[in-house]
């Protein structure tokens, strides 16, 4: 592990000492499963250190999710409570995380894998080449000496099967399938987390908003890339939340002729998300383009939001890409 992150564990450490006031754990809005995987796990580790921990998304958590332990504590407000620190996990920005009051940045703690952007805190861990925020909350908790139980590493799992496509991605490292080997060790089950995060438990709403949404793919040859869309109205009309449509931008980046693909959902009226994505042998870092779209993200994958309709924002993207 590289010495600046192990230096910054060891702040960590020293902060959480001195905390006699409960915790708050909060992830960003729209969560996937590393977002809650993180956030579980480090509940129960909070609980075997005695503290008091809050759980706070502010989004519902996905349904598919509710097998893990814990589910039922997250919450979607935040208790009137004068914490002692705020946890802030798997963001990439601020504002994704929709906290409803400010809190001091002295008692604000990030552990994120996303590339650096908006995040805050007194101590900020910011790995882009670790596979998830998964991750690094496992060498987190190795260092601070938690037991790594049952449940803690089902929910780390969780988080890392599904931030690497179930080991599919480029961010899977040796270090990743290291501390897999450990997870499964420890009681996760590697066959069952695949089905539940990756295939099983998802509503036929959402194969039919799937099967409409592969319908409109678009081949750009010219600028050698594939888009789609969801709008508003479909999102209402099938009756899925935006985290429903988690890996339509993976899958449509897979068609080979294309360098590069463009997923535009519509998650509120006049306001789009969008999710740019590539594959390592094609060569394209499409990282620079959602920059210039006000986003940020990885090489091979990355997101951007704005303001307008799906064709206005559409037409942006070919404004930059001539």
């Amino acid at each position: 592990m590289e010495n600046k992150i192990t230096q910054q564990f060891q702040k960590i450490n020293q902060l959480i000492k001195g905390v006699k006031a409960p915790i708050l754990i909060a992830s960003h809005e729209n969560p996937d499963a590393d977002a809650v995987g993180s956030l579980l796990a480090l509940n129960f580790a909070a609980k075997q250190l005695n503290f008091q921990s809050f759980l706070y998304l502010p989004d519902k958590a996905p349904e598919y999710l509710d097998f893990l332990p814990g589910f039922t504590e997250i919450k979607n407000h935040i208790p009137s409570l004068d914490f002692g620190l705020l946890f802030c996990l798997d963001y990439g920005d601020f504002e994704r995380l929709k906290l409803p009051q400010n809190f001091p940045e002295e008692k604000i703690i990030t552990l994120d894998h996303h590339l650096e952007s908006d995040q805050r805190g007194q101590v900020k861990i910011i790995g882009p080449q670790f596979s998830s925020t998964s991750e690094i909350i496992y060498l987190w908790l190795t260092e601070l000496g938690v037991e790594i139980e049952r449940n803690i590493a089902t929910c780390l799992l969780t988080g890392i099967i599904s931030d690497t496509g179930g080991f599919k991605h480029i961010s899977t490292s040796p270090q990743t399938l290291e501390i897999v080997s450990v997870l499964l060790a420890k009681g996760a089950s590697i066959e069952v987390l695949s089905r539940r995060v990756l295939t099983l438990g998802r509503p036929l709403t959402r194969s039919k908003i799937w099967a409409e949404t592969l319908s409109r793919v678009t081949l750009d040859q010219k600028r050698s890339f594939v888009f789609s869309w969801v709008s508003f109205e479909d999102l209402k009309k099938y009756q899925v939340p935006p985290s429903d449509l988690d890996g339509i931008s993976s899958l449509i980046s897979t068609i080979s002729v294309a360098s590069f693909s463009l997923f535009l959902v519509e998650y509120e009226k006049g306001k789009v998300k969008g999710s740019l994505r590539s594959e390592p042998y094609k060569g394209k870092d499409i990282t620079e383009l959602a920059k210039a779209l006000g986003g940020n993200g990885h090489s091979y994958a990355a997101g951007f939001k704005q303001e307008g309709s799906i064709e206005e924002v559409l037409k942006k993207v070919y404004n930059l890409i001539g």
